[in-house]
C-alpha cells in the first residue's frame, strides 16, 4: 500500500532513500532530519512514512549489523530431509531457536534450510544435531563458508556497490563492546533523536555510540549500520538459492562474475558432499516471472552445467542475527 506522502518522492528521491536507509544511514544526534533534506521531505514525514512501513511490514527495522565471528560466534547454512508428518514438529522447534535467524521451505528433498549461530563456548554442530534430532531423514547437510565473495543486501538499489567482504583481522573485544552489541543490533526507535533513546540505555552519551559504531565499521566487527526491507514488499517476489558445482581452479572466476549480476546479493564457497556436490551458493532475488530462464543464461554463459535452483516455497522464519542471546 502506498501512502499520500510517498506520492512527494519522485523515481530518482525513492531510489536516493533506499540507498540512505540502508547503506548511507547518517550517524548523527538527528538522522531523518538529515536523511529527509536530501529526499525533498519534512524530518515529520519521513518519520511517517517509515512508520507506516514498519506497520505494513515493509521495513523490518533500522540497526547494527555485525560481523559474528569478530565477537566469537559461530555460525552456518544447514539443510536436513524432514519428511511431511514431521514438517509442522521441525519448523517449530528450528523456529524457537533463539539462534535461528532465517529458516526456509526449499523444493527439494532437502527441503528445510536454516541459519544457525552460536556463542563463544559452544559447539555449532552439536547444537543442529540437537536441532535436527528424530526429525531428519538421513541426517543433516552442514553448510559452513569457506569463503566470502560478496554481502549485499541492498534493495531497490540497482547497481549498488556490494559490501566489503574482506577480513580485516583478530579482533578483541571486551565486555562493554559486549554491552554495545546487544543495544545497538535491537532496532532504532523512529523518533527525532533516536541515538538519544540508545544512548541512555547505555549511560553514554550519542558521540561515544557514533565513535564505537565508526571503531567496529574499522575493524570489521560491523557491517554495516542501516535499514532491513522485507525483499517481497518491494516487489522481489521470488526468493531463489542457486547451487553451483564449479571445479576448484574456477571457483574465483566464477565467483567474480556472478557476483557482477544485480540479482545476485550473496555469493559464498560452501562445504561440499558428495551426495550433495554443490560448493558455490548463490542467493538470487528476483521481481520478474522468468528467472528460470535468467538462471539458465548465467549458466550458459559460464559453461556450467551442473547447477540446482532452489525456489524458496515459504519463509518460515526471517530475524536479524542476534548475537549474545544467551544473555
Amino acid at each position: 500500500m502506498e501512502h499520500k506522502l510517498e506520492h512527494k518522492l519522485s523515481h530518482e528521491a525513492r531510489r536516493a532513500l533506499l540507498k540512505l536507509l540502508q547503506r548511507e544511514f547518517p550517524l548523527t544526534k538527528r538522522p531523518f532530519l538529515a536523511i529527509s533534506r536530501k529526499v525533498g521531505l519534512k524530518e515529520k514525514e519521513l518519520i511517517t512514512i517509515l512508520k507506516n512501513w514498519e506497520s505494513e511490514g515493509r521495513l523490518r527495522q533500522i540497526s547494527a549489523i555485525f560481523n559474528p565471528e569478530k565477537f566469537g560466534h559461530k555460525s552456518s547454512l544447514f539443510a536436513i530431509k524432514v519428511s511431511a508428518e514431521k514438517l509442522s514438529l521441525a519448523v517449530e522447534r528450528i523456529n524457537s531457536h533463539p539462534g535461528v535467524s532465517h529458516n526456509y521451505l526449499r523444493n527439494h528433498e532437502y527441503n528445510l534450510w536454516f541459519t544457525l549461530v552460536v556463542s563463544q563456548g559452544k559447539n555449532l554442530l552439536d547444537e543442529a544435531r540437537k536441532l535436527a534430532a528424530d526429525l531428519a531423514d538421513n541426517g543433516l547437510l552442514y553448510l559452513p563458508i569457506t569463503k566470502k565473495y560478496k554481502i549485499s543486501v541492498v534493495f531497490g538499489v540497482e547497481n549498488d556497490e556490494e559490501e566489503s567482504v574482506e577480513d580485516k583481522g583478530d579482533f578483541n573485544f571486551t565486555e562493554e563492546d559486549v554491552k554495545f552489541v546487544k543495544v545497538l543490533q535491537e532496532p532504532l526507535p523512529l523518533v527525532k533523536e533516536p541515538f538519544s533513546v540508545k544512548a541512555e540505555e547505555l549511560n553514554c552519551g550519542v558521540e561515544e555510540i557514533f565513535a564505537w559504531l565508526k571503531r567496529m565499521k574499522k575493524t570489521g566487527a560491523l557491517r554495516r549500520f542501516g535499514a532491513l526491507f522485507k525483499h517481497q514488499r518491494l516487489g522481489y517476489k521470488h526468493n531463489v538459492m542457486v547451487v553451483w558445482q564449479v571445479e576448484g581452479e574456477r571457483v574465483d572466476e566464477v565467483a567474480k562474475v556472478l557476483s557482477k549480476i544485480p540479482e545476485i546479493t550473496h555469493c559464498y564457497l560452501r562445504k561440499s558432499y558428495p551426495e550433495f556436490p554443490y560448493n558455490l551458493f548463490t542467493m538470487c532475488h528476483f521481481k520478474e516471472e522468468n528467472f528460470y530462464e535468467k538462471i539458465e543464461s548465467w549458466a550458459k554463459a559460464l559453461g556450467i552445467k551442473e547447477y540446482l535452483p532452489l525456489k524458496t516455497l515459504k519463509e518460515l522464519k526471517k530475524v536479524r542475527l542476534k548475537l549474545f542471546y544467551e544473555d
